[in-house]
C-alpha cells in the first residue's frame, strides 16, 4: 500500500492493513516460542517478508483490486537458498509469509465492504465535503468569469438529484474534437478544484459544473455521477437562467 502524504487516505483499509500486520506478526511470535531451537530473529523476519512474495491474480473488487495469490514465489526463492543449510528451522515461517497473502485478501475485502457501507459515493457530500478553499476555474474558451459561496454551494449539495447520463457520451464527443462547431459550447467548461472529501474515505475525483451552473459532474476512479440543482451552483455570465 502507498501512502501520498497531502492525499486523501483511505483510513478504513489503512486500519485494516495494520490489523493484517498485528494478526501476522502475533503468528510469527507463536511459532518462534513453539520451536526448540530457535532460528535467528532477522533472518526469521526477512523469510516472512520474502515469504509474502506470489504471482497473484487482480481481482476487481468494491471498487478496487484484490490479489489472489497462486504460486509461492518466495518460498521458492527461499528453498533454493536454504535447502543445504537450515530450510526445517524457516519453512514454517516461509509458508507463514505466502498464507498472509489470503489474510491480506481478507482485509481487503472486508475493508471495501466497510468502507462502502461507510462512504456513500452516490452522495455529492462524500465527495465535497469541505469546499471552504476551493475555487471555480474555467477548463474551456467557452467559460466566463463567475462568482460563488461555498457555503450557500454546500447547503445546496443535499438538494442535489441524480441526473440522466444517457447521453453522456456525446458530452465527450462534443469536448474533444476542437473542429466541430459545438465545441464552442462546452457542456461542462468549469471546475471545482480544492475541495476535500470525507476525512478517511481516501477518495479522489474531478468535479466539474455545468454550462447553466446546475449541473455537478463527479468523475471519480471507478465512475461519474451527474447531479442537477433546481438553484444555480454558481452565478454569472455564463449561467442560464
Amino acid at each position: 500500500m502507498q501512502i501520498v502524504f497531502g492525499q486523501p487516505v483511505n483510513m478504513v483499509h489503512l486500519a485494516g492493513v495494520l490489523a493484517g500486520w498485528c494478526i501476522v506478526l502475533y503468528l510469527t511470535i507463536r511459532q518462534y516460542r513453539k520451536l526448540p531451537k530457535k532460528p535467528v530473529v532477522w533472518k526469521m523476519v526477512i523469510v516472512v517478508w520474502v515469504g509474502l512474495f506470489a504471482f497473484n491474480l487482480n481481482l476487481p473488487m468494491f471498487g478496487q483490486t484484490a490479489k489472489l495469490s497462486i504460486l509461492p514465489l518466495g518460498v521458492w526463492i527461499l528453498y533454493l537458498f536454504f535447502r543445504k543449510r537450515s530450510w526445517d528451522a524457516y519453512r514454517r515461517f516461509a509458508w507463514l509469509g505466502f498464507a498472509a497473502n489470503y489474510l491480506f485478501l481478507i482485509v481487503t475485502l472486508l475493508s471495501g465492504a466497510a468502507h462502502q457501507a461507510i462512504y456513500d459515493k452516490r452522495d455529492p457530500s462524500t465527495y465535497l465535503a469541505d469546499v471552504g478553499k476551493a475555487e471555480i476555474i474555467g477548463i474551456h474558451p467557452s467559460a466566463q468569469a463567475v462568482v460563488w459561496d461555498p457555503s450557500e454551494f454546500a447547503s445546496l449539495l443535499d438538494t442535489l438529484q441524480i441526473g440522466d447520463m444517457s447521453d453522456s457520451a456525446d458530452w465527450y464527443y462534443q469536448s474533444k474534437f476542437e473542429h466541430e462547431p459545438y465545441y464552442q459550447h462546452e457542456r461542462f467548461p468549469y471546475a471545482l478544484v480544492g475541495a476535500k472529501p470525507s476525512w478517511g474515505s481516501g477518495l479522489r475525483a474531478v468535479v466539474y459544473i455545468e454550462m447553466d451552473g446546475k449541473g455537478l459532474l463527479i468523475a471519480a476512479a471507478d465512475r461519474s455521477y451527474y447531479f442537477r440543482s433546481e438553484k444555480p451552483l454558481i452565478n454569472g455570465e455564463a449561467v442560464e437562467s
